[in-house]
């Protein structure tokens, strides 16, 4: 079968990874906005269950596959705190919020040149990205250029369902008409990306370029097609697949 696309992840496949001290920072800088804008009493009570809501919120979206979004996390701690959370003060909360996130963000080495390559061959690029924003992957893919490159555009904020639910990767292949033996899914997560794949009967790459440490656990479970310690070596393996290899 040849190939019609590949889909990418975003954070640690494109981008480097971020971790919980930019998390903390980023709870830190709203809770300092909200104190100077709306008169939040305890910036430091704020910000400290800002991090416990938003934690919870990825444990939960991990066990249950649906997204929850920042935006609802904003409207929680700042209900407990007093504050208002009407959905303008929401929309300048995300802003804020995500402003150090989008600030930081780097590509990895080859990123561009990958993508370019990958469409000179006449494939489809997608992406699929587990995000409690939209706007933040919008705003990330912007800054860097490379938004153009991907149609569909797809994050777990607006899907609504996180990878590895089926849906979410069936959202790409139902756009594209395409059947899942010629896509490729390209991911640095075993349990969200290779597994998700291979659920639906795609191949993938596992992009190792930081090691995620979440990966241990689902050892057994899913294995990559390949893998890959720079983006630059993708190029060469869809080739391949594409000639039939």
């Amino acid at each position: 079968m040849s190939l019609h696309g590949v889909i990418f992840d975003l954070g640690s496949t494109l981008i480097h990874r971020t971790g919980l001290e930019l998390e903390k920072e980023k709870c830190g800088a709203l809770a300092e906005f909200a104190r100077a804008e709306w008169g939040c009493r305890d910036p430091q009570r704020l910000a400290a269950r800002l991090l416990e809501i938003r934690l919870d919120g990825w444990r939960r979206s991990e066990e249950e596959l649906v997204e929850r979004l920042a935006t609802h996390s904003f409207a929680q701690a700042f209900k407990e705190s007093g504050l208002p959370a009407d959905d303008a003060i929401l929309v300048k909360a995300e802003a804020v919020f995500f402003e150090p996130e989008v600030r930081v963000s780097r590509l990895y080495p080859g990123a561009v040149e990958t993508l370019g390559a990958l469409r000179g061959m006449g494939l489809r690029l997608g992406m699929i990205s587990n995000a409690t924003s939209h706007r933040l992957i919008l705003d990330i893919t912007a800054r860097h250029q490379i938004d153009e490159y991907f149609d569909p555009l797809v994050t777990s904020a607006g899907f609504g369902r996180v990878k590895p639910h089926p849906s979410i990767f069936a959202s790409v292949l139902d756009a594209w008409q395409a059947p899942a033996g010629a896509v490729v899914m390209v991911g640095d997560t075993v349990g969200a990306d290779i597994l998700g794949a291979h659920q639906m009967g795609m191949r993938s790459i596992l992009v190792d370029i930081e090691p995620n440490p979440a990966n241990a656990k689902f050892a057994g479970q899913a294995a990559p097609t390949a893998r890959v310690t720079a983006l630059g070596e993708i190029p060469r393996l869809v080739r391949r697949w594409a000639a039939g290899g």
